[in-house]
């Protein structure tokens, strides 16, 4: 016999995906690895709602002015190559980049909107809106996958910049040098699409 779908009373007592504190995190998941076997929309709406609480944004991830991670030791090094390159001297290197950015940011925002819309939905008890909730699950997770795949191709175009950069370095640097800041700036741990879940339609 299938267990009991975790999901939806969650969702119709009004609780919402929260990744802020280990124990919100901890409550998130705790529904997420309960998800129903069967197709089940309220679950969906789950993954989704979680997928976009937990998503970081590129902005987040990397400091724009100079295309290095935040999380970067070289990203904060004063005497590093990266930090007096000649595109990190130009007022704004990365200016289509941190514009797109932008641009996905405010459309994914828009996107966090209609999910509140379909939250609010799940609230009320008793109404049967199941093919609806789907039909606006499906245009949110739809459009969430595309804001997505664009932001993985900013931060691509991203890399390659840096590595472009780094491979200038080795001609001032030498190899050795060239290969210690690449593992710096390249060594960071965080994943492409570092959100709890993946879109599912």
């Amino acid at each position: 016999m299938a267990s009991p779908c975790r999901a939806k009373p969650a969702l119709l007592r009004g609780l919402r995906p929260l990744v802020a504190t280990q124990q919100q995190l901890a409550a998130t998941q705790k529904i997420l690895l309960s998800a129903c076997s069967e197709p089940c929309i309220y679950c969906d709406i789950w993954k989704l709602a979680t997928l976009i609480a937990s998503h970081s944004p590129l902005s987040a991830r990397y400091n724009l002015t100079t295309g290095t991670p935040t999380n970067s030791p070289v990203s904060s090094a004063p005497s590093s190559p990266v930090a007096s390159s000649p595109i990190a001297q130009s007022p704004t290197p990365y200016a289509s980049i941190i514009s797109a950015s932008k641009r996905i940011e405010a459309q994914f925002q828009t996107q966090r909107s209609q999910l509140n819309s379909i939250l609010s939905i799940c609230t009320v008890s008793g109404v049967d809106t199941t093919e609806g909730l789907r039909l606006a699950h499906d245009r949110v997770a739809t459009a969430v996958e595309d804001l997505l795949d664009q932001e993985e191709d900013l931060e691509e175009e991203l890399l390659r910049d840096l590595q472009e950069q780094q491979y200038d370095y080795s001609y001032n640097y030498g190899p050795q040098y060239a290969y210690s800041s690449a593992s710096a700036v390249y060594g960071y741990s965080h994943e492409r699409r570092p959100s709890m879940v993946h879109v599912t339609h």
